[in-house]
């Protein structure tokens, strides 16, 4: 299943959402569970009073985890909920949102991001902060440009990019606009450590 823009007119947000968490349930080995422990992770990070007031669990809260039967409980009534929002039997709430994302594994998250900001014309480029940013974004520049060359390849075997090539042009934009927001971050630290190199400019008094 692929998320592509050129679902943007038939797809919600709350939908494009709930899509790449369904995606990536269905292509990973991680389960409809493990992304529910991780949503509840990144809602009590994000804002843990929030979380609370949701009745969100809190599974690394040790007065939860010290009661057995009380942490049965809550995990089912958390499946139960996350199940809901997936399945589409419960109205996806906006609060839900900026974890939701954080909670996708990052091959999703990027994915994720990049459609939910080209509806508005943008790439999903993401401030790198650290060294260890910059490789992890170089690293995954490689890999989109991989599975770009492979794409293109099924396009461009006739040297022309054409109608009859719809079945590969969906893929093909996404891996665009991934390698687009890859180079952008990295764009923007190689700039960032310029500026930073340079020596301050001294008034002329």
């Amino acid at each position: 299943m692929h998320t592509s823009s050129s679902r943007h007119t038939t797809q919600t947000r709350d939908q494009v959402l709930v899509a790449h968490a369904a995606n990536q349930i269905a292509r990973t080995h991680l389960s409809q569970d493990d992304f529910a422990q991780a949503l509840s992770r990144e809602l009590h990070l994000a804002c843990s009073g929030k979380a609370g007031s949701k009745d969100v669990p809190d599974f690394n809260d040790p007065k939860l985890t010290s009661d057995a039967s009380e942490f049965v409980k809550a995990t089912g009534r958390w499946l139960r909920r996350v199940h809901r929002w997936i399945s589409g039997e419960s109205e996806f709430p906006s609060w839900l949102e900026e974890a939701w994302v954080s909670a996708l594994e990052p091959e999703y998250r990027d994915q994720c991001i990049n459609e939910l900001a080209s509806r508005h014309g943008l790439v999903g480029a993401r401030l790198l902060l650290t060294a260890g940013c910059a490789n992890k974004s170089y690293g995954a520049l490689i890999r989109v440009f991989g599975e770009l060359i492979a794409t293109g390849s099924e396009i461009f075997d006739d040297q022309i990019m054409g109608a009859e090539d719809m079945p590969h042009l969906p893929e093909f934009v996404r891996e665009c606009r991934q390698a687009m927001s890859r180079l952008s971050e990295l764009e923007d630290k190689a700039t960032t450590l310029i500026s930073e190199a340079q020596p301050p400019l001294r008034s002329i008094a």
